[in-house]
């Protein structure tokens, strides 16, 4: 039976970690018919959005070889007008957990040949 885990995101831009208000961050999942969209959120004053639950294997399922993943895997996306966009490839939400994604953008003026791209991290699968 499934059961809940959480993801919370912050969004800032520069090594000083400036939080960017209004960023928008959706969260999406991989499926074999395409992509299903889990939230939309708006990040608050400290680069914040609040907890999304998500579906995700119950804990004692891991506790066996051979088992399903134990996680939920899902796509992060952060964007902010005249920012850099920056995508999280398969962030694991396990049950039980609350997750924490710190995504850092960049603005465009300090690399303006990006202005179309999107910046990509593959979080690649734990070997539980």
């Amino acid at each position: 039976m499934a059961e809940n885990g959480y993801l919370t995101v912050r969004v800032y831009t520069s090594s000083a970690q400036l939080p960017i208000e209004g960023a928008t961050v959706t969260v999406t999942q991989p499926t074999p018919n395409g992509t299903r969209l889990l939230a939309t959120r708006i990040t608050d004053r400290s680069g914040n959005i609040e907890p999304i639950a998500i579906e995700a294997p119950n804990r004692s399922e891991s506790q066996q070889a051979g088992v399903r993943t134990p996680f939920t895997s899902v796509d992060i996306t952060a964007d902010y007008p005249n920012y850099e966009r920056v995508m999280v490839e398969n962030a694991q939400i396990f049950s039980g957990v609350l997750s924490q994604q710190n995504l850092e953008l960049i603005p465009i003026e300090e690399r303006p040949e990006v202005w179309n791209m999107t910046e990509i991290f593959n979080v690649p699968s734990q070997n539980l």
